[in-house]
């Protein structure tokens, strides 16, 4: 299982732990648009899915967004691979916590 002991907001959704850190070929069925959405202060909010959802060629999809406008995100980083999604997550939560 994939640890977020590092997020600092408050998870109001998380199946992305669930995840293990193996072949994303192996879990493909888990992979969804609705991974992790944590909340921040201020109206921020960090959001994780997988798109497209069940194929295995898709991405891992982090966004950060204010006021639920996602169709201006402040950011967006995406990975293929579980063994980079860590460090990006850490990225985008710093993004955060320097507001």
């Amino acid at each position: 299982m994939i640890s977020l002991d590092f997020i600092h907001g408050n998870i109001t959704y998380d199946e992305l732990s669930l995840l293990e850190e193996s072949a994303i070929e192996d879990q493909v069925h888990n992979l969804k648009e609705d991974m992790l959405q944590v909340e921040y202060p201020d109206g921020f909010l960090l959001d994780v899915g997988w798109f497209p959802s069940f194929d295995a060629k898709g991405h891992f999809q982090i966004k950060v967004v204010k006021d639920y406008d996602w169709d201006s995100p402040i950011l967006t980083l995406t990975t293929q691979s579980i063994d980079t999604l860590g460090t990006l997550l850490l990225r985008a939560q710093s993004q955060l916590i320097q507001r």
